[in-house]
């Protein structure tokens, strides 16, 4: 049995640093830092949130937080798990571009409690055609053309009717659009 050279591969997803500027951009790079640390290490995706978790409390000032979402491609079962520490949801769309599984969060945003628990949502089985949409405020957040927040709905919305083009057509349609 030969398998893939790069089977399974983790994302560190959609970040969200509370916050703007130079700090919030350092907290990332640090958060960043920290699960590519613990990524290296095996341990699943409910336990890299926990082992963060912890540093960042210590890291960060009272109040201050970090939105994240993580998943687990592995290529050769060809499906995804996923966990989220307080972040938007993200969507797997089917080949008519319906959304057939919601990811949502299941623990609290990193930094603020030192005994934060989190979960990894069930494996999902990835069937051709289908696309996992993780998303992040840079595009909920930001105005459309008219003036209104695009939102999370807007950017769905775009997903579902752009859903047979190709990942790189999606990701700079919605920029545009965003």
């Amino acid at each position: 049995m030969t398998s893939s050279p790069c089977p399974t591969v983790i994302w560190e997803l959609p970040c969200d640093v509370e916050g703007h500027g130079f700090g919030s951009a350092l907290v990332m790079a640090l958060t960043r830092a920290y699960v590519r640390s613990f990524a290296t290490m095996d341990l699943e995706l409910d336990e890299i949130l926990v082992q963060v978790n912890r540093m960042l409390v210590k890291d960060l000032k009272h109040g201050h937080f970090v939105t994240l979402a993580l998943a687990r491609l592995d290529v050769s079962r060809r499906s995804v798990n996923y966990a989220g520490a307080g972040h938007m949801p993200g969507f797997v769309l089917d080949d008519a571009g319906l959304v057939v599984h919601v990811l949502e969060s299941n623990g609290p945003p990193l930094g603020l409690f030192p005994n934060s628990k989190f979960s990894c949502q069930n494996e999902i089985l990835l069937e051709p055609g289908q696309i996992v949409v993780l998303l992040t405020d840079g595009i909920t957040e930001s105005v459309a053309p008219g003036g209104e927040e695009f939102g999370g709905r807007g950017a769905l919305d775009y997903e579902v009717a752009h859903h047979s083009e190709s990942a790189r057509q999606i990701a700079d349609g919605l920029h545009l659009a965003a």
